[in-house]
């Protein structure tokens, strides 16, 4: 069965090696996409400064919609003006992208340092578990970053949310082009599946 399921992943009208082949391409794509990020990290910023001014026009838009549907009048009004600060939010960062890259990046210092205590709170609890040492670790690289965009900032926000996201697509196409990989031939795995059964 899971023979047959790697080969449904990767397969393509019919043909695996077809679906491979477009799993491979897109991950050098994200890939060639991911290091663009990194080399130009200013416009990626910029790029992902606008991609969450539209998420929070989108969350906005929806947040007032549904605040119409609910019974009660205080719920009402907290969920419209909740959706009219989402929405006014998204509009500003639009607006005003390269202003709300310095938002950003604060939030994302303070998300790497909060990360960071809470995963070292954790990892001081399982003590003496194995693999509490490795948490630790984890724990006191996200605070070293978030303390590292603290201290260069504003200069931190130029280059760390396009960075952060070069990493995060190279990452995500390098595991594309992977997959396939570790996934065997899907025709011996059909025929040893088949083998089994018949077995």
């Amino acid at each position: 069965m899971a023979a047959v399921l790697k080969d449904n992943l990767f397969a393509s009208d019919g043909n695996g090696a077809g679906g491979r082949g477009w799993t491979v391409a897109m991950g050098v794509i994200m890939i060639l996409t991911g290091l663009g990020a990194i080399i130009f990290p200013l416009i990626s910023s910029i790029g992902v400064t606008i991609s969450v001014a539209i998420l929070l026009v989108t969350a906005g838009i929806a947040q007032i919609i549904q605040a119409f549907r609910y019974p009660k009048w205080s719920k009402l009004l907290l969920g419209f003006l909740i959706g009219i600060l989402w929405l006014a939010t998204g509009i500003a960062l639009a607006a005003r992208p390269l202003e709300g890259i310095y938002i950003l990046t604060i939030f994302v210092a303070a998300a790497f340092i909060a990360e960071g205590i809470l995963k070292a709170v954790f990892a001081a609890r399982i003590r003496p578990a194995s693999g509490w040492g490795w948490l630790l670790f984890d724990a006191a690289a996200a605070v070293a970053v978030g303390l590292l965009l603290w201290w260069q900032f504003p200069f931190s926000s130029l280059w760390a949310l396009g960075l952060l996201a070069g990493i995060n697509i190279m990452i995500a196409g390098w595991t594309l082009v992977m997959l396939p990989n570790l996934s065997g031939n899907p025709k011996e795995g059909v025929a040893t599946e088949k083998a089994s059964a018949a077995a």
